[in-house]
């Protein structure tokens, strides 16, 4: 194959496909590709093409995805372009080259000591290990640029380097610029509290405007969940694992890394409750043990789990046989099993997460109270819950008040 093949689309796919398994890619992201490359697949048979082109994707992509070339990116999305990307490589070169992530940005080294200084704080008040990542990152930026500006100790920094910074977040959206403004704050009040700065910089902004409602999360109705369910083989070793997952989703909202740190003693068979502490806020939470879930628990401990000594109900199924750590490893699990329920995600997120968001919107449809929402999902209270209500179309237009006629 070369730059000047003709080929079409369905055998392209088939070719970068069985190059997957030649490159001896993880299950995982070899179900991330072909996902992405069956999506593409849909939409050119929808506008009557059936050859390839780099034009074709990109269009693809707006289109599907609302991700266009002059946009930044965020992981997903660079993951979406990325499956692209490499079927132009295959039919050019027939081959395309494995991509390696680069290694993170480190902080300037002057700079060093006090950010660590601050992320040992982070720890002591005993904030997740996801948060304090995410706001290592945010601050690494913050202080790449102001090196840049020549600020070589953090005692010459000024309210002027900061402003500057912060007009560098315009092309943000509201809640990330928020959310970059809420850690950079916190950073500099801490500054001055240890005597690093002279001035409150922390006081230009004491007031940070957050948009919660500026995304409307994805939401999938009960009907597409139960086809998701139905199309898993229960009668396979990973099938049991994955159908026990997406119920533990589906049906009581638990968060990805929550199910993933499940253990057998979070399992109260005498009461027929779960309970765990939850991994992003560190609150208690006890739900239900649903009959069809007990029975889809037994099912996978007898039948499928590894035989192991761990403490956590899920464990690898390919050696070594241990708990799974971090990341979001049930990501292309739940993905896997849209794509052969057939779901169109089109603008919808499609992780675990959107199963949870999903559950909180269909016990609205039935009229549950919201407090009772609210300590399902394991909020801290009902304004974290109201996030949900924007996505429940009819419950709105339940308490929308009557606009009255101009006279």
């Amino acid at each position: 194959m070369n730059n000047t093949a003709v080929i079409s689309l369905v055998d392209l796919i088939k070719g970068a496909t069985l190059h997957l398994d030649e490159l001896n890619y993880s299950e995982g992201t070899k179900l991330h590709y072909i996902l992405k490359w069956r999506h593409l697949l849909e939409y050119a048979n929808d506008i009557n093409e059936d050859m390839f082109s780099l034009n074709l994707g990109y269009k693809f992509l707006e289109s599907y995805y609302g991700i266009r070339t002059d946009m930044k990116l965020k992981n997903s999305e660079v993951h979406s372009v990325r499956a692209i990307k490499v079927l132009y490589e295959f039919k050019n070169h027939n081959k395309f080259y494995k991509c390696h992530q680069p290694k993170g940005k480190d902080s300037p080294c002057q700079f060093n000591s006090i950010l660590e200084e601050y992320i040992q704080l982070q720890h002591e008040i005993q904030l997740s290990k996801r948060t304090i990542q995410g706001k290592r990152i945010m601050l690494i930026n913050f202080l790449s640029f102001i090196s840049k500006l020549q600020v070589n100790r953090i005692q010459e920094l000024t309210s002027n380097h900061v402003l500057l910074y912060i007009n560098t977040l315009s092309s943000y959206s509201q809640t990330t610029k928020s959310g970059i403004l809420f850690t950079l704050r916190d950073f500099l009040t801490f500054l001055y509290s240890r005597g690093y700065t002279s001035e409150p910089i922390n006081k230009l902004f004491p007031v940070i405007f957050s948009n919660k409602f500026e995304r409307i999360p994805s939401y999938y109705s009960s009907d597409e969940m139960h086809e998701i369910l139905n199309c898993i083989n229960r009668d396979t070793v990973i099938g049991r694992r994955d159908y026990l997952v997406i119920l533990l989703a589906v049906q009581l909202g638990i968060r990805a890394g929550d199910i993933r740190n499940l253990r057998f003693n979070s399992i109260k068979w005498n009461i027929d409750t779960i309970e765990f502490i939850q991994e992003k806020t560190k609150n208690p939470l006890q739900l239900p043990l649903l009959e069809n879930l007990k029975y889809a628990l037994l099912d996978y401990i007898k039948n499928s789990r590894p035989k192991s000594d761990s403490n956590f109900i899920f464990i690898r199924h390919r050696a070594p046989f241990i708990p799974f750590t971090t990341g979001n490893v049930f990501f292309g699990t739940i993905n896997k099993y849209m794509s052969l329920a057939n779901i169109s995600v089109n603008y919808r997120k499609h992780g675990l997460h959107s199963m949870r968001h999903s559950m909180a919107s269909n016990l609205l449809k039935h009229n549950t109270p919201l407090p009772i929402i609210t300590g399902i999902l394991g909020h801290e209270n009902t304004n974290t819950t109201r996030v949900y209500l924007r996505i429940d179309i009819e419950q709105l237009r339940s308490v929308a008040l009557e606009v009255p006629d101009e006279r």
